[in-house]
């Protein structure tokens, strides 16, 4: 996807309607159970509301050339990962329990403010380093990610409440264009179990339609890549939006190729070994 400028003018779209389409969910709904096995709905709106304070400000401080850790927080990449996903699931919660109905007032105000903060950035932004817990990550990757928690998580909401949920298309390229850079190797490495490294080719279909290898195994971590002229020891076929809820955990390939959503031809061995 294109410019800086383009892509906060698509945060602010993609946060105002999912703000509108909350606002019109019953009591009922706001209860449910979401996708995201440590969250209600209203917990989901929750994380929004509490991570545009961390982004907002990391973004700001990056563009004005300070990357450094804010006061009180662990250098960049180091720490317990899981336990700060753990904490930040709480937290959620917590502010969900003391905003109570004023939650969607209080998402509402922080997402003008958000918005504010994302107006002052240029296309000149684009590579400056900010700090981010998992590791140091540009100004673009911080959009991406800000694009990615929405539209993944508006998934987890939708997915429990309709037959057939649809990631937003205008955020798709956003969401793949991260994965290299922030999400596989990190919060995705399906080849854990594989004692040699392989190379997963992912011809996909749709948005952000492309062809992607996922280098995994041997003891490494997990790497994507456009496809190039080195061989796949397997290829899969799947719409891009299968391809997201693969990585983000939300599917299996043994859940997606049995549903017909993915198509495997290769070795079949490392199929089966893929994120086991």
């Amino acid at each position: 996807m294109g410019a800086v400028t383009d892509k906060v003018q698509l945060v602010k779209e993609e946060s105002a309607r999912i703000a509108e389409y909350l606002r019109k969910l019953t009591p009922a709904a706001w209860e449910t159970q979401s996708a995201c096995d440590a969250w209600q709905v209203r917990d989901v709106l929750a994380h929004f509301t509490l991570s545009m304070d961390m982004f907002g400000a990391c973004i700001a401080r990056g563009a004005a050339g300070d990357a450094a850790p804010p006061d009180g927080s662990s250098p960049a990449g180091k720490g317990d990962q899981a336990a700060r996903l753990a904490a930040n699931a709480q937290r959620a919660v917590t502010l969900r329990e003391e905003l109570g109905e004023g939650l969607l007032a209080a998402y509402n105000e922080r997402r003008v403010q958000f918005d504010e903060v994302l107006a002052g950035l240029s296309d000149g932004d684009k590579d400056k380093p900010c700090y981010h817990p998992a590791g140091t990550i540009s100004v673009e990757t911080y959009l991406n990610l800000r694009l990615t928690e929405l539209i993944v998580h508006e998934w987890d909401i939708r997915s429990v409440l309709e037959a057939e949920p649809v990631l937003s298309s205008e955020s798709l390229p956003s969401i793949v264009e991260m994965f290299p850079v922030f999400v596989v190797g990190r919060l995705f490495d399906p080849g854990n179990g594989m004692p040699a490294s392989s190379r997963f080719r992912f011809e996909t279909t749709g948005g952000a339609a492309g062809s992607y290898d996922i280098v995994a195994g041997g003891g490494e971590k997990a790497r994507m890549e456009t496809a190039s002229h080195l061989r796949p020891d397997v290829i899969l076929g799947c719409d891009t939006q299968t391809f997201v809820l693969l990585v983000y955990g939300r599917t299996t390939l043994e859940e997606a190729t049995a549903a017909g959503k993915i198509v495997a031809s290769g070795n079949n061995e490392l199929v089966a070994q893929f994120g086991s």
